[in-house]
């Protein structure tokens, strides 16, 4: 594990989604549909899933994406692993890191296209500085204002199939 420096620890990571939930519900008219993106987002939407009170269901979508060039990457698809329909639903899409924005901002669209009440984007660690379109991130567990192109593990976020298990997020 020397190879991960410890960013963001198990406490601050808790902090930081209980009152990503709490805003959430406070800014929330009705239900909540929280739609997690595959497989980064599988741990920040199972703890935040228990920090939202009330009405709340989920499910999750997979972006196949076209990765030759991570810059101007494009999804090629969007598979509903628990299909719902979210026409007239608050819709509150979750990512771990958002970067760059190009797949979220395709993604967004393509579900506008499906009616949903409201749709909003959370992320987990969100990345301004490396936006290549206009994308703005409605809920942030953490704000990372930096131009390296470290990586992030730990939480659920995994690099080349490691780091996952860990209880913090740190940079690799």
């Amino acid at each position: 594990m020397s190879d991960v420096v410890e960013v963001f620890t198990a406490d601050e990571i808790a902090r930081r989604v209980a009152a990503v939930g709490q805003a959430i519900r406070a800014d929330s008219q009705g239900g909540v549909f929280l739609l997690g993106i595959l497989k980064g987002a599988a741990v920040f939407l199972s703890d935040l899933l228990r920090a939202i009170d009330g009405d709340v269901s989920y499910g999750f979508i997979d972006v196949v994406r076209d990765i030759s060039d991570t810059e101007t990457a494009t999804a090629v698809e969007i598979d509903y692993v628990s299909y719902t329909d979210i026409a007239h639903r608050n819709v509150y899409v979750i990512k771990d890191v958002v970067s760059t924005g190009v797949i979220e901002n395709y993604l967004l669209t393509q579900l506008r296209i499906h009616s949903p009440a409201s749709l909003r984007l959370v992320a987990l660690i969100d990345r301004p500085s490396h936006r290549t379109v206009d994308l703005r991130v409605d809920y942030a567990a953490f704000e990372v204002a930096d131009s390296e192109g470290a990586s992030f593990a730990g939480y659920g976020l995994e690099l080349d199939g490691r780091f996952g298990n860990l209880p913090f997020i740190g940079r690799v």
